[in-house]
């Protein structure tokens, strides 16, 4: 791997760490006894970071979670660490692509040298010149189809963790409505504590 791609297969890499998270998290929540449809955000989140992989987390024998707060506090975590990826994800495209200009600018002047070159000598430094800087602009390239990849990915996945309040209050509107209203669930309902702002829902 050259510079740019080496950077990008990290970036790529590291992105997976929020993804098996937000896997992690919905498992714990199915593990106690929440809906599938008010984990619509976390799984699709999971997916878009963690591709199949996510499978096997997704079952993962992990204790359940407490409650409705702490769910929404560790999606909350969750995307926040995406959002900071997707800054990296876009200085690092940015940075990219003015390496990649300037790359551009001086296999143009090399080949502008290597065309003018009149002597062995000078015609060999223009075309080292030339070859060098197609090199970079090739790893660029590489780099930025990778890194654009996991920006896309980051900002969906950001979004789909944004709205785990939303999809969590919808599923269990009617017992969030009585919560808000003052009123007291049975010992069953103990995960929804009216951690959701009702007027989400």
């Amino acid at each position: 791997m050259t510079a740019w791609t080496g950077q990008a297969h990290l970036l790529a890499a590291d992105i997976r760490e929020p993804g098996t998270g937000s896997a992690i998290t919905c498992a714990s929540a199915w593990r106690a006894g929440v809906t599938p449809e008010a984990t619509h955000g976390l799984v699709a989140a999971a997916v878009a970071l963690t591709g199949n992989d996510v499978l096997t987390s997704l079952w993962a024998d992990v204790p359940p979670c407490d409650d409705d707060t702490t769910l929404l506090r560790y999606a909350a975590e969750l995307e926040g660490d995406a959002a900071e990826l997707l800054k990296r994800a876009r200085r690092m495209a940015r940075d990219c692509h003015t390496a990649l200009a300037a790359a551009c600018e001086e296999a143009a002047r090399a080949h502008a040298r290597l065309t003018a070159a009149a002597d062995p000598q000078a015609r060999a430094a223009a075309q080292a010149a030339l070859d060098a800087a197609r090199a970079v602009i090739a790893d660029c390239e590489a780099a930025l189809e990778i890194i654009d990849d996991c920006g896309h990915r980051l900002a969906h996945a950001a979004n789909c963790l944004r709205r785990v309040p939303d999809d969590l209050a919808s599923a269990y509107e009617k017992p969030y409505e009585f919560v808000h209203d003052g009123g007291k669930l049975p010992y069953e309902g103990v995960f929804l504590t009216g951690g959701v702002t009702w007027e989400a829902a």
